[in-house]
């Protein structure tokens, strides 16, 4: 898996992400990446679940309220 995402980004970068003569921040560099991917993607999905959790919260106070019925 390692070498095929240092492919992906040799290919990215046009320079040779194995060889630590040419590169030799390549593996912070890869970790840096799928690091700031994944801390993305959590905040991206726990903003996500936070607005689905505020309008489900708002569909109970309206039924609560009477003002709708399910």
């Amino acid at each position: 898996m390692i070498n095929f995402v240092l492919d992906i980004f040799s290919v990215m970068f046009q320079i040779n992400m194995r060889d630590t003569h040419e590169v030799p921040f390549a593996m912070p560099l890869l970790m840096a990446c799928m690091v700031g991917g994944l801390v993305g993607f959590s905040i991206v999905r726990m903003i996500g679940n936070e607005k689905e959790e505020e309008r489900k919260a708002r569909e109970a106070q309206e039924v609560l309220d009477g003002r709708r019925t399910k």
